[in-house]
């Protein structure tokens, strides 16, 4: 996963000195590899242990690990940033703005693929191919996703099942038992409603996929499977609402992709 991507995404979860790090190292991305550990320690305020055990945070061995994992992803953004179209006009035509959301979805599909482990995508897709009976459950605004994870569920075969109104979602869920699977697509993943019914599922013995917005939300703290889709904090909201559609979908069909090809 991109070393600065996973750094951004993480920062809201870190303490105030990791805060500070993290701060200081995306301000300051291109001049790093200069840095020691204690010349970092020092230009942030925090001792040198601190810059170890931020490093180990974020999943590398130690500082050197981390400064080149920045690095590497200093470059890769360069590379990109150097390959963007030209300027739009003033006035975008039609296709304009098809090439303009063709880029943004492709990041937004990138970030997806760099932030979800292959295993567990590849557990999600044995969960989905070998359990009983599935659960798709959802927020309001994942109504759509959900849907269409469903149909295409029934569509290869899968006994699969879905209700919009929560309390039809919680009636279903109390019948569960080992060998089913809940699969739960929500955006934040912090709907009291919905950590409820996977509580219930795991009380009954089945297991529970989650398909949330990448961040240490109660959903997922409740799944035995995770995957997340990246948001793109940057964009006009609407624009971000669909944007984050679009990962969603994509790790839909990347799931049944994976049920047909293991046919």
């Amino acid at each position: 996963m991109n070393c600065l991507l996973k750094m951004r995404s993480m920062r809201e979860q870190m303490s105030v000195n990791e805060r500070k790090l993290a701060d200081f190292i995306l301000d300051n991305t291109k001049l790093l590899r200069d840095y020691s550990s204690q010349q970092l320690a020092d230009a942030v305020g925090v001792s040198q242990s601190s810059v170890v055990k931020f490093s180990q945070k974020l999943g590398y061995k130690g500082y050197p690990s981390l400064k080149l994992a920045v690095h590497e992803s200093y470059a890769l953004n360069s590379r990109a940033e150097a390959s963007e179209a030209e300027p739009e006009s003033f006035f975008p035509g039609p296709e304009s703005i098809l090439s303009t959301l063709g880029q943004k979805k492709m990041e937004v599909l990138q970030h997806t693929v760099s932030i979800n482990d292959p295993q567990q995508l590849g557990a999600a897709v044995k969960a989905l191919g070998h359990s009983r009976c599935i659960q798709v459950a959802a927020c309001a605004r994942s109504v759509a996703v959900a849907r269409y994870l469903n149909l295409h569920l029934r569509e290869n075969g899968r006994w699969s099942v879905f209700e919009q109104d929560m309390d039809l979602q919680k009636s279903i869920v109390a019948n569960m038992e080992a060998g089913d699977l809940l699969c739960i697509v929500c955006d934040m993943g912090g709907e009291e409603s919905l950590v409820e019914v996977a509580k219930r599922a795991r009380g009954c013995g089945a297991k529970v996929l989650s398909l949330t917005r990448y961040n240490h939300n109660a959903v997922s703290m409740y799944a035995d499977i995770r995957l997340f889709v990246m948001p793109m904090e940057e964009e006009e909201r609407a624009l971000q609402r669909l944007l984050f559609q679009a990962g969603q979908l994509h790790l839909v069909e990347s799931l049944i992709t994976g049920l047909i090809l293991g046919k």
